[in-house]
């Protein structure tokens, strides 16, 4: 059985076992703002923590 190496913090997010917290917080600066549609209403936004964590999991695991 696999366990995770003492000493090794991976954040603690629902995404923390693929983005660490503190590329979290290199990453979240260049995320633009979602935008408010005038008219309302529309689906809710993917938090962007899990749209990250998703372009993250693409690239180190190679499944493009």
């Amino acid at each position: 059985m696999w366990r995770r190496p003492v000493g090794l913090n991976m954040g603690r997010g629902t995404w923390s076992w693929i983005v660490p917290d503190g590329l979290w917080e290199i990453a979240k600066p260049l995320i633009p703002p979602s935008k408010v549609r005038p008219q309302g209403g529309g689906t809710q936004d993917t938090p962007d923590e899990t749209l990250f964590a998703a372009i993250v999991y693409v690239l180190v695991s190679g499944c493009a």
